[in-house]
């Protein structure tokens, strides 16, 4: 991971071709994820999580990526699982991003402080 202003950790990818290789099932990811030491859980969540965001943010993804993967680990695992909840989740995310270039406020604590079930509708 590199270092990018305002003190957040962008998600680096490696440069992995990810649209071709296949999403993992939620499930297999929660159980890969409940045996894996605590190192890797962030490093797979973020596996899981950058190519769908990817598509839908593409500028933003690794940035994005860093700050989704600061929730708890449930949060993240309901995000990959619910496009809705993702697609609402990544626009407070570009929202907070916007707000933090603009006032020089961390984006990083702005989205720790959001809710998941904040502007979600059921």
């Amino acid at each position: 991971m590199q270092n990018i202003a305002g003190g957040m950790m962008s998600y680096d990818m490696g440069g992995l071709p990810l649209r071709d290789v296949p999403p993992m099932p939620i499930h297999a990811l929660a159980t890969a994820l409940a045996n894996a030491p605590p190192e890797q859980q962030r490093t797979m969540l973020g596996e899981a999580l950058y190519p769908l965001l990817d598509l839908l943010e593409h500028e933003s993804a690794a940035k994005v990526t860093g700050m989704l993967l600061e929730m708890d680990q449930p949060e993240v695992l309901h995000l990959i699982e619910s496009p809705d909840a993702l697609k609402a989740k990544v626009v407070e995310a570009m929202d907070v991003l916007r707000n933090a270039s603009q006032q020089g406020n961390s984006p990083a604590d702005q989205l720790a402080s959001l809710s998941l079930n904040d502007n979600l509708v059921s």
